[in-house]
C-alpha cells in the first residue's frame, strides 16, 4: 500500500500513530492498573466491614442467649413471693431472727414486665452474715436483684450492723 504523501502529512502520520499508540498503551496497560488498584481497596474495606458484621453478629448472638436465658428464669418467677423467698433465703443463711420488717414497695409499670420491690431491714448481723445474704440473693436461681443498700455499723456493738436492703424480682406481664 503506497500513499504518495508528503513529508508534513507523514510527519502528521507519525504523531498521529504515536499518539494513538500512547493512548493504546494507555487502555490496555495503565488504566486497567489504575482500577485494579481501586478494587483491592474496595475489597480491603469490605472484608473490614465483614469482620465487623461477623463481630457485630456474635455479640447479637451473645446478647440474645442471655435474653432467653434471663426470659426463662422470669417465666419460672410467675408463681414466685418475692416475701416468701426472701423469708426462706433468710433462714438459709441463718438470719430470719435479724428481720425486723420486710415491706413490699410499689414500682412503675411497663408493658412487659411487672417489677415486684421488697424493702428488708436487718439489724443486729455480721459482715459475714450480710455477705452470704446478698451473695444467695444474687445467686438465687429465681431472678432477684439487691437494687439499693444501706449499711451501718451499731452504736453498742461495732461488730454488728444494721443494713436496708431493697431486693427485686419481675414477673411477666399479665395479658
Amino acid at each position: 500500500m503506497n500513499l504518495n504523501l508528503d513529508d508534513h502529512q507523514k510527519r502528521i502520520a507519525m504523531i498521529a500513530g504515536a499518539v494513538v499508540a500512547v493512548l493504546m498503551l494507555l487502555w490496555v496497560v495503565v488504566l486497567p492498573r489504575l482500577g485494579i488498584g481501586g478494587i483491592d481497596d474496595k475489597i480491603k474495606v469490605k472484608e473490614n466491614e465483614l469482620r465487623e458484621v461477623i463481630r457485630l453478629y456474635k455479640s447479637f448472638e451473645q446478647i440474645k442467649g442471655d435474653f432467653n436465658r434471663i426470659e426463662s428464669q422470669i417465666n419460672r418467677n410467675q408463681s414466685l413471693s418475692l416475701l416468701s423467698e426472701l423469708s426462706r433465703i433468710a433462714e438459709k443463711v441463718n438470719v430470719k431472727q435479724g428481720i425486723d420488717s420486710m415491706v413490699s414497695k410499689a414500682k412503675p409499670k411497663n408493658d412487659f414486665y411487672q417489677e415486684e420491690a421488697v424493702e428488708m431491714r436487718v439489724e443486729k448481723i455480721t459482715l459475714e452474715e450480710l455477705t452470704r445474704l446478698l451473695y444467695e440473693i444474687e445467686y438465687s436461681t429465681k431472678v432477684l436483684r439487691v437494687r439499693k443498700l444501706h449499711v451501718e455499723a451499731r452504736f453498742d456493738d461495732k461488730t454488728l450492723l444494721n443494713a436496708v436492703l431493697e431486693v427485686s424480682t419481675y414477673k411477666r406481664q399479665e395479658s
